[in-house]
């Protein structure tokens, strides 16, 4: 049996912050999943304008892997906005013991958090309209109010209702339990499968998620049914499975989805060392066109993007674990990446080579555009 703990409440009420925070206290043979990860896809349905439905099979899919991976304790955090919603969600979570807490603020707090948060600002009237019409439900199996509290208080009251529950005590002449090894289910592709990846790689802090996520709202101006996946968003799991083999299961079962719901484009952000490991992405998406891009920077650029992200600079990413370490740590940091970098270049690792030194987010994401105008393969270096 999964304990899962299902996070709602409105936009920019702290979800994911507390979702993820509470995950970093559990122990051994936990995961986290941010529900809105699974649904980057477009165009949405006309009749499930948020992919409600994508996310839920999705959400099955990744499930799927942690359960086969020894999870026994799964955070999710997103937006259900019924008794209903939930249901359909948990319909695809066999084995799974699932409760639902909501979390609320008062309307001032969560119009304080919203602005704050500094993104997507046009959908702070509807979030506001949304807190207060799960105000009016009982769907929920736990409410918590997070009205003037910080982040870890808020975990500290969740914990406070009783959740985890704690595991049965063993029997005293019981032999130590041993997790099965794992054997992660096949992953069902539609009968269309194939499609066009680009896969942007390189060191970190080098800027691969803010350039993806650009690069992936552009395809969305151009109408283009293209989905985004952030390799580090679906894989949090204690303890992971050597070799990503987890994270390379899920995306194969997100792309799945994705595909089903008619996207031809996706791009997928993510660390990757050596070939081998580029190799079990590829094989996580088969018959797919790929174009796997490389953002370089020079040490200069990539010590001073470091410190940056440890001062709260850049876009909060959930298990972001530069933001707020001390400099002494952070330029120990910035050299281990460094010679990452170094590594890097010196495997002339993917198929194109794009140098972001000197280079705004729009100018790198046009190279990138320039390198992927079809989803083909090309083999060159962009300077």
């Amino acid at each position: 049996m999964v304990e899962i703990l299902w996070l709602c409440g409105p936009s920019g009420v702290g979800k994911s912050s507390v979702g993820y925070a509470l995950f970093e206290q559990l122990g051994p043979h936990a995961a986290y999943v941010d529900l809105d990860q699974l649904g980057l896809c477009h165009p949405a349905p006309a009749d499930d304008p948020g992919n409600h439905r994508l996310k839920a099979r999705n959400l099955g899919g990744v499930h799927a892997g942690f359960r086969a991976a020894g999870t026994r304790q799964l955070v999710i955090s997103g937006l259900v906005d019924d008794a209903a919603g939930v249901a359909s969600h948990v319909a695809r979570l066999p084995g799974a013991d699932v409760t639902v807490c909501r979390l609320r603020a008062d309307t001032d707090q969560l119009r304080a958090r919203f602005e704050r948060r500094g993104w997507l600002l046009n959908l702070l009237e509807e979030s506001v309209r949304n807190g207060r019409d799960l105000d009016r439900t009982d769907f929920a199996d736990l409410v918590v109010d997070t009205s003037g509290l910080a982040v870890p208080e808020v975990v500290a009251k969740v914990r406070a209702t009783g959740w985890p529950p704690p595991a049965p005590a063993p029997l005293a002449d019981a032999p130590p339990a041993e997790l099965p090894a794992v054997e992660l289910p096949a992953v069902e592709l539609p009968a269309a499968a194939g499609g066009s990846v680009l896969f942007l790689c390189g060191p970190p802090a080098v800027g691969k998620s803010t350039v993806g996520f650009e690069v992936y709202l552009r395809k969305i101006g151009a109408d283009v049914p293209v989905a985004y996946v952030d390799l580090a968003q679906i894989g949090f799991c204690r303890p992971a499975p050597p070799d990503g083999t987890l994270t390379a299961h899920n995306l194969g079962r997100v792309w799945a989805g994705h595909r089903a719901a008619g996207a031809s484009h996706l791009i997928v952000t993510g660390n990757v060392t050596d070939r081998a490991a580029l190799a079990r992405y590829r094989a996580a998406i088969p018959a797919a066109d790929w174009i796997v891009c490389r953002l370089r920077a020079d040490a200069a650029t990539l010590t001073e993007r470091v410190m940056l992200r440890g001062r709260g600079g850049g876009p909060g990413i959930m298990g972001d674990d530069l933001r707020g370490r001390p400099e002494a740590e952070l330029r120990g940091r910035a050299a281990d990446i460094v010679r990452t970098a170094g590594t890097l270049d010196a495997s002339a690792l993917g198929d194109v080579a794009v140098d972001t030194d000197a280079r705004d987010v729009a100018e790198v994401a046009t190279l990138v555009e320039e390198a992927w105008p079809g989803g083909g393969i090309c083999r060159r270096s962009v300077h």
